[in-house]
């Protein structure tokens, strides 16, 4: 039986406190870790680790983490690696320009360790799936286009609230797949506070109204989107 291989996390920020921090927590969870605090060494340093998953700062000198994940699109051998962005930027259009540029998640540094974490152990661990920064995505016959936020069901053309669109987009990249709650919270919208159950079950009848009782599983606060 062969190992289990260990996920590689690489981390490119100029503030080398933020690395140590991200790099103490992160090799708690199990993951080989390599930090850079010099963008202009990722390329190359990436290229030799070879990371299951990079988390870029935003605003760096030399070459800014935007910059950055546009080049690391350009070579094959990343175009499935994740590529989150970490930043104390929360602006909506520093969060398109790291979607349009290929990024798959947009992290504020204010929502802390905890909630990179959870996002990192999800796609890395439980393999479910984060890519925001795709402009359309097809399964079945739903189309979704997440900058007019419409959906595609067959021959219907729906137009979603943010929350329900993230809602639909979610399950859509993780169809047939219990999702729970609290990974909800944690991982679409960031907070175990802010939203709760009752508005993620609220939002979750507005998509069952709107797309068929049919396309839906619920029991003991899991959903499943049924493809």
């Amino acid at each position: 039986m062969k190992p289990k291989k260990t996920s590689r996390v690489l981390i490119i920020d100029d503030d080398k406190s933020i690395l140590m921090l991200l790099a103490y927590n992160l090799k708690k969870e199990g993951y080989k870790i390599k930090t850079v605090h010099d963008s202009r060494e990722g390329i190359a340093i990436a290229n030799k680790f070879l990371p299951d998953l990079i988390i870029l700062d935003l605003m760096m000198p030399h070459i800014n983490g935007i910059e950055l994940c546009r080049e690391l699109r350009k070579q094959e051998q990343f175009q499935n690696t994740y590529i989150f962005f970490l930043t104390a930027k929360s602006e909506s259009y520093y969060q398109e320009a790291a979607f349009d540029t290929g990024g798959d998640d947009f992290i504020e540094k204010i929502m802390g360790i905890r909630t990179l974490t959870n996002k990192i152990n999800g796609v890395l661990k439980k393999k479910l799936v984060i890519r925001k920064g795709l402009q359309e995505f097809k399964i079945g016959n739903l189309v979704l286009k997440r900058k007019s936020r419409e959906v595609l069901d067959g021959n219907r053309e729906l137009t979603l609230s943010k929350p329900e669109f993230e809602l639909i987009y979610f399950f859509a990249q993780n169809p047939n797949k219990d999702i729970s709650n609290k990974f909800v919270l944690q991982n679409l919208w960031e907070t175990e506070s802010y939203q709760s159950d009752v508005s993620i079950d609220t939002c979750l009848r507005k998509l069952i109204k709107k797309f068929g009782a049919e396309r839906f599983q619920v029991h003991d606060n899991h959903y499943r989107l049924i493809v």
